[in-house]
């Protein structure tokens, strides 16, 4: 999603490969559609924690765009949460309506929250959004929480998740262009390269939680963002939680690297200064003290726009329970890593054909992944060609 518009610029081999990475001719997992219809650039897809009549099991999905459809694998629904097309600017492809998360009592409250790019000026919104009736979402009112001004139409971030601690945590890009002409990721005076954190359990507007490491700070332009949870980082499009709650990012690259790393309270992920383990600015000799480094990077022979995913949790495919799955938007490979083994290696597990947006939590435990051109999204589910070389032997 991070380099829809500039993957092109530098294209490597792929007979370059990572020495990280090792890869199968064997697809370990298919890619199933569901749903009953096709979606508008689909950027995201969970589970609509309320009922619905007529709509069994329902989920939300993100149209970039600015719609939020509510649909059923069993049939169709035909409903709407939210059509915010008219305020939604979508010039270009890392611009449009790009988060969702609800809130944990939505089905009694009605409220989510979204982000969202709009112009005049170019800026992206967080929003906290009310719904009356979720059993029946019509009319929505908005609240605009926070407004981040940005410079250039790429690199926005977009990623909102409630962490184990109740926070809302959101992820924002350098502000975009190439290499982060303006120095976001190191200016703690910027919301721009960060991963925040804030409180949105109150009535209105949103508090600052005390162990933010700026929590202290005036919070003006002039001195740290109070929001920041953690910065140095250049497009955490998509990020989720580790099952003992660390926070695991998928941070896309600039020239050459991809990377996947944990990220903690106050942490400089590195960027401009580093691309992965790699130095960038200067591009020799860089000094690396006090940064966070990624426990895991490919180059791009393997692929060139990180995606990053969720733990597998669910019993369809045994062979990948407690596993990271993350993928690649570009080359289409989908991998699963065990982020805590000593030397964490990426094993491939399918590469199929289209450019995708984002993984999705499915009931069960079960992962979903949309394809953004396509408009379709897909079930993770296990391969028959694993199953038919398992019972008719080598």
């Amino acid at each position: 999603m991070a380099r829809y518009l500039v993957f092109a610029v530098i294209v490597t081999p792929l007979f370059l490969l990572s020495a990280q990475a090792k890869f199968s001719k064997v697809s370990k997992i298919e890619l199933t559609p569901v749903f009953h219809r096709p979606f508008k650039q689909p950027v995201f897809v969970t589970v609509y924690p309320a009922a619905i009549p007529n709509c069994g099991e329902p989920y939300a999905v993100v149209e970039k765009p600015g719609r939020i459809r509510i649909e059923s694998f069993s049939h169709a629904c035909n409903k709407v949460l939210l059509d915010h097309t008219a305020a939604v600017k979508n010039a270009s492809l890392e611009e449009g309506l790009l988060g969702l998360a609800f809130d944990a009592q939505f089905s009694k409250t009605g409220v989510f929250y979204i982000y969202y790019s709009v112009n005049k000026p170019r800026r992206t919104v967080l929003s906290r959004m009310r719904v009356i009736d979720p059993t029946a979402p019509k009319l929505v009112h908005e609240e605009r929480l926070m407004t981040f001004r940005q410079p250039f139409s790429n690199h926005k971030g977009g990623m909102l998740e409630f962490g184990p601690d109740g926070f809302l945590y959101v992820g924002l890009g350098d502000g975009g262009s190439g290499g982060d002409p303006h120095g976001n990721a190191q200016n703690l005076r910027s919301h721009l390269g960060k991963i925040l954190r804030i409180d949105v359990a109150t009535k209105k507007g949103y508090r600052i939680p005390k162990g933010n490491p700026y929590a202290a700070s005036k919070g003006d332009a002039w001195n740290e963002r109070r929001e920041i949870f953690a910065y140095g980082l250049r497009n955490p499009w998509r990020f989720s939680f580790a099952p003992d709650g660390r926070l695991l990012v998928a941070d896309v690259g600039q020239n050459m690297y991809e990377e996947l790393s944990f990220v903690g309270r106050g942490d400089n992920m590195g960027w401009n200064i580093m691309e992965g383990f790699h130095c960038f600015k200067p591009a020799k000799g860089c000094a690396q003290e006090g940064l966070r480094l990624p426990f895991f990077e490919y180059d791009h022979g393997t692929g060139q726009s990180i995606l990053g995913g969720y733990y597998y949790t669910g019993s369809e495919i045994p062979s990948l329970r407690g596993r990271y799955i993350f993928a690649d938007s570009v080359s289409g490979r989908i991998f699963a890593i065990n982020p805590t083994a000593a030397t964490p290696r990426a094993e491939e597990l399918a590469q199929a054909p289209g450019l995708y947006s984002s993984f999705g939590k499915l009931r069960g435990g079960e992962l979903a992944i949309a394809e953004l051109m396509s408009g379709r999204i897909f079930k993770l589910k296990p391969s028959r060609q694993v199953s038919e070389k398992v019972q008719g032997g080598p």
